[in-house]
């Protein structure tokens, strides 16, 4: 009978233990489907905002919402690690992912204090609670904790995990992972922390923003203290180190923000992003951003031009330099002299550099596309294509004579060269190679303001210009990354362009949200625009940019030097067949660079450096990394319709034989001179010849249209 009652005892305790056994298997099944697979716990990656590639494919920024620096565990010195262990979890190499003997010392130290004081969670559970789940406090999410915690120590090893957690956790003050933390809170490498600075680092998790050391210093280093004996009593230090660290002076050393030189170019992107997609994409939405930067050109060019212009600082003498700008000043008008950089490509419209000012921790204005500044003779070719376009060649003689404009009876305005000399009849393409401001106002005075304006809105400029006789010398306001765009429709053929700055953007899982192709649109003949360039490279080989050779640039290459009057701006335009570069110099509340200082003395030195480097970038290299240039493909190539006449130098007519002053004179077919020279008798037809006895052409406003 007792046996019976025995079995029956014995059954109905196993069938219990089934029961409650199947429900806890339930459970634990139920909740391990909220966790995440072992795939994604391999895959996990602790950063997930935006991620901005460079032209080659290289990962130069990540706007995410944590400042975080990846490092290995190698990199991370013992007393570091020791001083984590010994606040947060001392038994970590020897438990599974949750340690029992905590959790008992836990719940008798809550027992005995009436209220939860003390936690038992492990770094493995820290590690699961931060990586997937809020910080709600509930039994859902602790069990969950658990199971992750398992899975974890048996997906990864006791290393990783610890390599995991450290560059995870926060820090506080925005700081993610221990190498953040310890750049920004003392200018110095996780490596180089001293046993002080180890155990106040260690305590911050628990308290981040309480315990923040910046905020709430005296506090901070009162806290660590515990560490230090917590570390001692573990034997990690000895009583020797624990009673010099106690006594160390531990100094906060906020970290100083380096200089990015493709900054002003990331903001953009920052901006086009976030304006787009929204806030939350852009710092926690893994997307991808493909850009046409080039950041080794970014770079170097940031360094030729700070070099170049620290030393033109230190020749004009000027109050307030670079160097000498406080490091920390944030402001729109920085003071010292400022300067840009533009570089398209002017057959995809790709912006390989973009430097708006020379620093961007200074201000983050950007010059290029934010400011509008006056290019005074960097705007001459957009008139001189005009003029060709309306009959005009080369060759035709304009008389650089005095010019004097007339309003309600006053003269208001008597333009001047910039030597404040006049050379009589001269050659178009001589007036622009030395860029004299009288033939470029007698050319707007005949082909009219308006049709310069025209052409100005054909070569891409979105920006307001008004028909006056001053826009022959640059009297407009524009963007500097819109003036240098519109050479790129001479230096592709007569084709327009849109800059493009973002190649492709695409989300976390590498779908493409969008793409930018190149679109031409002609604006002009191929002939003309060729005219134009080759005018333009004797501006290059003998001209104001004439710097571009004797500084060691000797490919093909065409362009503008402008300055503005009172020389507040200084420009350089200039291209291959490869590039548009560009180069503005001046300051930002527009006073004097100083007397004489043109284009050609303050903009062109860096253009040659520059260029020459984009060229070597863009070449193959042979095997001691010397670059292969092929010259050919920077030679401008010559349309059909285009006709090289030997001509009189002097007057611009069909060269007789055995004629001294020779000079090879491109034409577009049917524009080139069918007379042949006579100085003599000047049977030619030179602008403003009505008024060559006059010497001084008058143009009174109220009459003329």
């Amino acid at each position: 009978m007792k046996k019976v009652k025995f079995s029956r005892v014995f059954f109905a305790v196993c069938c219990v233990t089934i029961f409650f056994f199947g429900i806890i298997s339930a459970v634990i099944y139920s909740y391990s489907k909220a966790i995440p697979p072992l795939s994604q716990l391999k895959e996990y990656e602790m950063i997930s905002g935006t991620k901005v590639f460079d032209k080659t494919g290289k990962l130069v920024k990540l706007f995410a919402s944590e400042d975080r620096q990846i490092v290995h565990l190698s990199e991370i010195p013992d007393t570091l690690i020791n001083a984590i262990l010994a606040i947060e979890d001392d038994n970590f190499y020897n438990h599974f992912g949750i340690d029992l003997s905590a959790i008992g010392r836990a719940f008798l130290a809550n027992i005995s204090k009436g209220k939860i004081r003390q936690g038992a969670s492990t770094i493995t559970q820290q590690l699961a609670r931060d990586m997937f789940f809020t910080l709600q406090r509930n039994f859902s999410r602790k069990f969950k904790e658990i199971l992750l915690a398992i899975e974890i120590e048996r997906s990864f090893s006791k290393d990783q995990i610890l390599e995991m957690y450290l560059n995870k956790t926060y820090f506080g003050g925005g700081n993610y992972g221990i190498e953040s933390a310890a750049q920004n809170y003392f200018s110095k490498s996780a490596v180089d922390l001293t046993l002080a600075e180890c155990a106040l680092l260690a305590r911050l998790p628990q308290a981040p923003s309480f315990l923040n050391p910046i905020y709430n210093y005296d506090i901070a280093v009162e806290r660590s203290k515990y560490v230090l004996a917590r570390m001692r009593d573990l034997n990690f230090i000895s009583e020797k180190d624990y009673a010099r660290a106690i006594n160390d002076t531990i100094e906060i050393r906020k970290k100083r923000k380096k200089k990015n030189s493709a900054d002003y170019f990331l903001e953009y992107v920052r901006k086009y992003i976030e304006n787009k997609y929204g806030t939350s994409s852009l710092y926690s939405g893994g997307l991808s951003v493909y850009t046409t930067m080039d950041w080794e050109l970014t770079n170097f060019a940031d360094s030729v031009m700070n070099s170049h212009l620290a030393k033109f600082e230190e020749k004009m003498n000027y109050d307030i330099k670079y160097e000498e700008f406080p490091p920390d000043t944030t402001d729109f008008d920085t003071k010292y002299v400022q300067s840009g950089v533009f570089a398209i490509d002017p057959k995809t419209g790709y912006v390989s550099v973009m430097l708006g000012g020379r620093n961007f921790n200074h201000s983050k204005f950007n010059r290029m596309i934010q400011a509008k500044r006056q290019p005074g003779s960097a705007f001459k070719p957009i008139l001189y294509t005009t003029a060709l376009a309306n009959g005009f060649t080369a060759a035709t003689m304009i008389n650089d004579l005095p010019i004097k404009v007339i309003q309600n009876d006053t003269v208001f305005w008597e333009p001047k060269n910039y030597f404040e000399k006049n050379y009589g009849l001269t050659r178009l393409r001589t007036a622009l190679k030395h860029s004299r401001n009288i033939p470029a106002i007698r050319l707007i005075h005949n082909v009219t303001p308006r049709e310069v304006v025209k052409f100005a809105k054909q070569f891409g400029i979105t920006s307001p210009v008004y028909p006056y006789l001053s826009l022959a010398l640059g009297a407009t306001e524009l963007y500097p990354a819109e003036i240098i765009t519109a050479y790129s429709v001479l230096a592709n053929g007569g084709n327009k362009i849109n800059p493009i700055y973002i190649t492709r953007v695409e989300d976390k899982s590498g779908k493409i949200l969008e793409r930018h192709f190149p679109h031409h649109s002609r604006v002009i003949s191929k002939e003309l625009a060729y005219v134009m360039t080759n005018i333009m490279q004797s501006v290059v080989d003998g001209g104001t940019a004439a710097g571009i050779r004797w500084r060691g640039f000797y490919l093909p290459a065409a362009g503008k030097t402008g300055t503005t009057d009172n020389f507040q701006d200084a420009w350089c335009i200039a291209y291959t067949t490869q590039l548009v570069l560009g180069i503005w110099v001046g300051f930002d509340d527009n006073i004097t660079l100083g007397k004489g200082q043109a284009g050609a003395y303050v903009a062109v030195p860096p253009w040659p450096y520059i260029m020459k480097r984009a060229v070597h970038n863009n070449s193959p290299k042979d095997s001691t990394g010397k670059a292969i240039i092929n010259k050919s493909i920077y030679e401008f190539p010559v349309p059909e319709e285009i006709t090289i006449v030997a001509i009189n130098d002097t007057t611009g007519l069909i060269a007789k034989p055995f004629c001294r002053n020779i000079y090879n004179e491109v034409f577009i077919k049917g524009t080139e001179p069918t007379i042949i020279s006579d100085t003599l008798s000047y049977n030619f037809e030179p602008i403003g010849k009505e008024n060559l006895s006059l010497d001084t052409l008058f143009i009174d406003l109220d009459k003329w249209k």
